[in-house]
């Protein structure tokens, strides 16, 4: 694969190479099979032509990127790829130099700001069509009860793991019987005695939906009214106590309350449904004129 990397290469091509290379196969061009460099040498050679009709058109007119900008994108590319030195190495590998990049990225901000303007074209979206959306996806806004939970764990597999596991349930019931004293000393048990990851937050587990938990402590937690300490309960992890420290009821949105989301839902399509239209009315025009 290494002659086709050579410096004849032209760097838009090597650009988006890079690229697709990663995006759909999380690679270096140069690690890629013959089968896997011929589909992002054509999704590449695609993605050129697309772009190059977008900077041809009417639509681009007056659209210029400061440098200010691609640099500050440039360094925020650089960062994520481990800083100036590794990111160097990762575009000698897939045969661009920095300047290149620069360009070639300079290009790439103008496209989606033009997109952008077309997208912005997108006709308004009406009352109607948020109630048509509201009443074909009711599902989508029905939430169902959630409990504000809290949690201790005595494990038998982690730091007093070299305590016989009878050792560790006294343990666990003279935390449980201050409990059941004082709940609201769960934050602080949890602090001093928990094993479980969340003990520096005081077990807070968040709220909680049925069956997101294991069986077993799903089942005691949704048999707890708000406030309530669970038994102790035995996993293969060791001892937990839960503590519900409200009860968040089931509900659904009505369409008010459903509205500023679909109507962004909405607006999201619109625009990339305005941007595909324009697209194909590009290509429209560029074989008309072949005629």
């Amino acid at each position: 694969m290494q002659f086709i990397l050579s410096r004849q290469i032209e760097p838009t091509l090597a650009f988006h190479l890079m690229k697709f290379a990663f995006q759909v196969f999380e690679k270096e061009v140069v690690e890629l099979t013959p089968e896997e460099y011929a589909e992002a040498y054509q999704q590449a050679y695609h993605e050129i032509t697309l772009l190059e009709q977008i900077l041809l058109s009417e639509a681009a007119c007056g659209v210029v990127i400061p440098d200010k900008l691609i640099q500050t994108t440039f360094h925020s590319i650089q960062t994520g790829h481990g800083g100036e030195e590794k990111f160097s190495l990762h575009l000698q590998k897939n045969n661009l130099r920095s300047d290149e990049f620069f360009t070639i990225l300079g290009k790439d901000l103008r496209v989606e700001t033009i997109l952008a303007r077309v997208a912005y074209h997108a006709k308004p979206i009406s009352q109607q069509e948020v109630q048509d959306y509201y009443n074909s996806h009711q599902d989508s806004f029905c939430f169902p009860e959630q409990r504000r939970t809290r949690h201790i764990l005595i494990s038998t597999e982690n730091r007093y793991s070299h305590l016989p596991k009878d050792a560790l349930l006294r343990r666990t019931r003279h935390i449980h019987s201050r409990l059941q004293s004082n709940p609201h000393n769960f934050i602080r048990e949890a602090q001093l005695h928990s094993d479980c990851t969340t003990a520096g937050d005081g077990g807070d587990l968040g709220r909680i939906c049925r069956g997101e938990l294991c069986r077993t402590l799903d089942q005691a937690l949704f048999q707890l009214a708000a406030g309530e300490i669970s038994p102790i309960i035995q996993t293969s992890q060791g001892f937990h106590i839960l503590y519900c420290e409200a009860i968040h009821p089931g509900q659904r949105l009505n369409l008010e309350e459903a509205t500023p989301q679909i109507h962004q839902t909405l607006t999201r399509e619109a625009r990339i449904d305005t941007c595909r239209s324009w697209l194909k009315s590009l290509f429209h025009i560029r074989t008309h004129n072949l005629k």
